[in-house]
């Protein structure tokens, strides 16, 4: 027998903090500008990391930083398949130049990705979004490889 779906606001989750419903956690779910946010601090750590030749710490940022689009993509399922082009070739050219260790395939896979964020805003009529790589790397790491 077919119930059909049961609302968000019926459907609760017991935390241990107190009762929540699907509804109340779905709003607490974070949109774009947060998760662009995280991605662009992500992104900035990957260049330094790669540049310092810390292959350990921009694997990691790499794969971080596909973990946040892979969220977008589900918070903003719109976007889901420049997305998944994006993790593919983008990410995939960053990807193998970190695994070669090839600096300077990386640095112009890296650089290639800027552009295409850049298109896709333009795309998507935010062409007001523009990342720009700081000239330093973030203070809160120690990028010295291992």
């Amino acid at each position: 027998m077919d119930e059909g779906p049961i609302p968000g606001a019926r459907v609760r989750a017991t935390t241990k903090h107190g009762g929540l419903t699907v509804d109340e956690i779905a709003a607490m779910q974070p949109g774009m500008a947060r998760l662009m946010d995280e991605l662009s601090r992500r992104y900035w750590t990957l260049f330094y990391a790669a540049k310092a030749r810390n292959w350990e710490l921009a694997s990691y940022m790499a794969k971080e930083a596909q973990k946040v689009l892979k969220t977008a993509s589900v918070a903003r399922p719109k976007y889901a398949e420049d997305i998944a082009t994006f993790v593919r070739d983008t990410f995939g050219s960053i990807t193998a130049a970190i695994e070669s260790k090839n600096w300077p395939a990386f640095e112009k896979a890296y650089r290639n990705g800027i552009s295409e964020s850049d298109r896709l805003h333009d795309k998507y009529n935010k062409s007001f979004l523009r990342f720009r790589l700081p000239d330093h790397p973030p203070e809160w790491f120690d990028l010295a490889p291992r």
